[in-house]
């Protein structure tokens, strides 16, 4: 009996995987909302830090695909950023698509989505300050609502 209170007691001290969703971003053209998880940022090493992010557009894609979440990388001291992993969503949030990013670093633009993306996770979740939390909530809904009414809370970038 005494091994199941001491199991009990190390699960129930165990952190939670909550999620803390920020609207970063959303594109001048107003198809896309950025999101990523404040909680997810974690430092791999130097300038380095790893996000798990969502993306909402406005209308699906050909495909079907509603909203995307990603593992991405970036690079504080460079303006750049990686693909780890990509899930496709379908509008019901069912999976369309599951991949393994290819690595491959790719530039981040001036005053683009991906731009707002890295200042948010290389500031530890402080910049931009226009950033709005969102809570634990799966952020589709909060996208699509921040598209169709111009959010005000988050800067529109270029993209």
């Amino acid at each position: 009996m005494l091994k199941w209170v001491a199991l009990a007691a190390m699960v129930w001290s165990m952190p939670a995987s909550a999620k803390n969703w920020f609207l970063v971003a959303t594109s001048e053209s107003k198809t896309t909302a950025y999101f990523i998880d404040r909680d997810s940022i974690v430092n791999t090493g130097g300038s380095l830090r790893r996000v798990t992010a969502w993306s909402v557009h406005s209308t699906d894609d050909t495909d079907g695909t509603a909203s995307r979440e990603l593992v991405l990388e970036f690079d504080c001291s460079t303006p750049r950023y990686r693909f780890l992993h990509l899930t496709g969503y379908s509008a019901s949030l069912t999976v369309l698509a599951d991949d393994v990013g290819s690595g491959k670093w790719r530039d981040v633009g001036g005053g683009s989505l991906d731009d707002s993306a890295r200042q948010f996770a290389c500031s530890g979740g402080t910049k931009p300050s226009s950033a709005k939390s969102y809570g634990a909530s799966n952020p589709f809904n909060a996208g699509r609502v921040a598209l169709s009414a111009g959010s005000s809370s988050s800067g529109a970038n270029k993209h």
